[in-house]
């Protein structure tokens, strides 16, 4: 049993990555929650704003949403059991790990200076990182696109994990030495479902 809540623990742990990646690797500090208000904007949504990033957008009013002090995740708050292959070996009993959609909004500085472009960063650094957690990687074609006036990548790919497939997209751009990325990340049946919230985020988006 112990075995098995381990390996539930580093699951998790991986699928945070994927949401989190690059305040994993950029930011060493403790996370905190800052609590902030939302407000409507005649129809476009809920502003999701924080108080720690300069930069805000709109979802919609049925989603939920996390802040902390280095991004805003949204998330449908319709829970989506997704069935999984992992049983407990003494007793054979089914476990069934729960996920929800999410898109998550972060940024990091590159003031150091090593990657120029958005295809640097995720062909030196984000990519090679999800291929060492995730198994059967399948990569789409590569998307060039705006975000708040700036030119981005989207990157969209499916990967399996624990008998189960996830499907993830993520636009990278860089503005001020800064790398900005927005992660949509849902299991494989439900992502096309969500997938216009992304391009709500990703329409919405403005600095501060």
């Amino acid at each position: 049993m112990n075995t098995l809540k381990s390996f539930i623990k580093i699951l998790c742990l991986a699928l945070v990555l994927v949401i989190t990646l690059s305040c994993v690797l950029s930011c060493a500090r403790e996370v905190q929650n800052i609590p902030t208000e939302t407000d409507l904007n005649g129809g476009a949504g809920v502003l999701a704003n924080n108080s720690a990033v300069d930069f805000y957008f709109y979802y919609p009013e049925n989603w939920g949403i996390d802040r902390n002090d280095t991004m805003i995740t949204i998330y449908t708050n319709a829970a989506d059991v997704i069935s999984s292959d992992i049983r407990e070996t003494s007793t054979g009993e089914h476990i069934d790990i729960m996920t929800r959609p999410n898109i998550s909004a972060t940024s990091h500085d590159l003031s150091y200076g090593r990657y120029a472009t958005a295809e640097e960063y995720w062909n030196e650094l984000a990519f090679p990182s999800f291929e060492r957690f995730f198994d059967n990687i399948e990569k789409d074609a590569d998307v060039n696109l705006t975000v708040a006036g700036i030119e981005a990548k989207k990157y969209t790919f499916t990967f399996s994990a624990a008998g189960m497939d996830y499907k993830i997209a993520q636009i990278i751009f860089l503005n001020k030495s800064r790398v900005y990325i927005l992660t949509y990340t849902a299991a494989l049946g439900k992502y096309q479902e969500f997938a216009h919230v992304l391009n709500t985020v990703t329409e919405t988006f403005e600095f501060k």
